[in-house]
This record gives structure tokens, sequence and C-alpha cells, in this order.
């Protein structure tokens, strides 16, 4: 068994946000869409509000990454409503319109698939913000139904930089929390309460830097984000909390997704000091945790700071366990998408 990994050329600058036999939705700037198959046209499910100006501007590809101007997460909920982190801000898409959520104490970034839907179909997510001078950071929930979203839980100042995403886990009900950057803000939390309390799983140190988790009945798994540190691939045993490493990445790694039984895991083209390679690569777990890389793609020219580290971006949900689509940004191949699906020769 292996992966193949095949250009598509004609979703060149379309994201695959949400990923289901029959069902895709996509982004492109602030247009969100639907198709059953993947083949153009698309059907326009609505368009996001924004300045004229703005509009104007990411008429450039360079422009859409300097102003960040792009989908970072898509949950379908009920009566076909879409919640949507858009730029600084979270809302609703329904009937082509967006509605703005009220209740966010100020602008916020949320990352990509960052977003924790639980059984009951509430959504909680938190402030990603540069945060230099260590104040309060929140974690948000948002009841469907509502025309806002409410503050559940507060990092008190001087603790942590930034939440770098929230997860539901499936097996047991619990969300988890990933925080960052300096040492001692790294930790891997868990709430059973509806994010109304946190316990610590692990942290104090760059090899429990996450920004997304992967779960499997027994365990969790995530990549590290050390800017410092050799970045790995863990496995964790979610009772004993034992924790095994599976290997070694070229790079930090912000994002991951589990297709089927199997894991992968995106590290970043960021130049960090521990980074050996600037590259973006995939890497992917098998069912024997055996790690291997897929592909890579080379960091562009363009300055990483102002026009976006070169990443891999995952759908949020993928319910296909054969194949995949991901959106590259900031590499040789920026704004391309590419499926990796499997084979057994």
């Amino acid at each position: 068994m292996r992966w193949i990994v095949e250009d598509i050329p004609e979703l060149k600058g379309y994201t695959v946000e949400w990923s289901e036999p029959g069902n895709y939705i996509l982004s492109k700037k602030n247009t969100v869409y639907r198709s059953k198959d993947l083949v153009l046209p698309f059907e326009v499910i609505g368009k996001i509000d924004a300045p004229f100006w703005k509009e104007l501007a990411v008429a450039s590809r360079l422009a859409q990454r300097l102003l960040r101007f792009m989908v970072t997460n898509i949950i379908p909920l009920e009566n076909d409503e879409l919640f949507v982190t858009f730029d600084k801000t979270a809302g609703i898409l329904k009937n082509g319109e967006y509605r703005t959520l009220n209740g966010l104490a100020r602008p916020c970034r949320v990352l990509r698939s960052g977003c924790a839907k639980d059984d009951e179909g509430r959504i909680f997510f938190g402030e990603y913000l540069a945060n230099d001078d260590r104040g309060e950071m929140r974690v948000y929930r948002y009841e469907p139904g509502s025309e806002s979203v409410e503050v559940v839980y507060t990092f008190p100042p001087d603790t942590i930089k930034h939440i770098h995403g929230l997860y539901f886990e499936e097996h047991t009900g619990a969300v988890f929390c990933l925080t960052g950057d300096d040492e001692k803000e790294c930790r891997i939390l868990r709430s059973t309460d509806g994010c109304r309390s946190f316990e610590t799983l692990g942290g104090g140190d760059e090899t429990w830097r996450a920004v997304s988790v992967l779960f499997d009945k027994d365990s969790f798994y995530y990549g590290t984000d050390a800017e410092f540190r050799t970045n790995h691939i863990y496995k964790v045993n979610r009772e004993t909390l034992e924790r095994k490493r599976l290997g070694e990445v070229s790079g930090t790694v912000f994002y991951s997704k589990k297709v089927g039984e199997d894991l992968f895991f995106a590290s970043t083209a960021e130049n960090a000091p521990s980074q050996k390679e600037n590259v973006a690569a995939l890497w992917h777990v098998d069912s024997n945790e055996e790690l291997k890389q897929v592909v890579s793609f080379k960091k562009d020219g363009w300055h990483p700071t102002f026009f976006q580290f070169g990443m891999i971006h995952f759908p949020s949900y993928n319910k296909s366990g054969n194949e995949i689509y991901i959106h590259l940004v900031g590499v040789e191949e920026d704004a391309q998408v590419f499926k990796i699906s499997k084979t057994l020769i």
C-alpha cells in the first residue's frame, strides 16, 4: 500500500473545507461553494461581506496572503446553516448571507480546524492573537440557534500566549485545548464539563507544544510545534498518559488529519531554528505506527511573516478513508490543490 500524490489543476485557488462522498464544501477568498463531485462549476452557497478596498486588493494572491483573506473553519449545522470563521470574525452563513456573531471581546483569528463541535452541536473555539503582553485569553462557546457567542473559560494573564485550537474527542466526549508558545505556556488540556474547567495532561516545555491533535479509541496523537527543539510525532495513552515518540519530522507541525485509520501530519516551512530544511512536508503514520514522509514542497521566495509560512491545509472534516485534498500556501506550488489517495499497488 502506498499513497499517490496528484495535482488537481482545476481546483487551484480553492480550498476543500469539508469532504464526504457526494458533499464537498469549498472556499475561495470570501466565497463559499458546494459540490457533489468537485467538477466545475460549483454552486455558490454565499459570500462573506468585506470592505470594498479589500475586495479589490485580493485580486492579487499575494495581497490575499498578506491580509489573511481566507476562511479558516466551516462546520455545517442544522437548517442548512454553516458556522464559519473568516479573518477575525465568527459567523453563520445561511441563505446566501453571512451573519457575524456577537459576543467576541475583540476581533480574533481562529486557526484552521481549531473549532470543536460536541455531540450536542455546541461549538468551542479559542482566541488566537499575538498577545505579546500576555493578557487574558478566552475560550468561546456557540449554542446552535444563538445570535452570539459567550465566554465559557478565561485563561488568566501571564499564563499563555494564545490558544492553538480546541478539538472534540468523540470516544469520551471530552474537549482538548492546545496552548502555547513559551515553554511554560505549552500545554495539552482536557475538559469534560463543556470547557468550564480544564485538567492539564502535559506541559511545561516544547515537547507539549501542539497546534492540532488526533484521536483513536485508546490514544491521542500530535506533532510538535517546537521552535527550538527537534520536532516529533507523539502517541499518548488516554488513560495512563504514557507518551511514546513515533519519529522525527522536518519542521514544526501545525495541522493534522485522520483519513480512515491513517494519520497525516503537515510540517510547516517557517525556517524556525529547529528546522533542518525549509519545506512544508506531509507525513503519514500507518497502523503499525510507522512514520514516513509522503511529499514535500519548498517554501517560496516571499517573506514568511508577511506572506505566510509554507503550509499544507487540510479539510476541517474528511470522511473518505481513501483520499484527502490538500491546499498549499506559501510554497512554490502556492494555491494549488493536491489529491492524496491510497493504492494497494
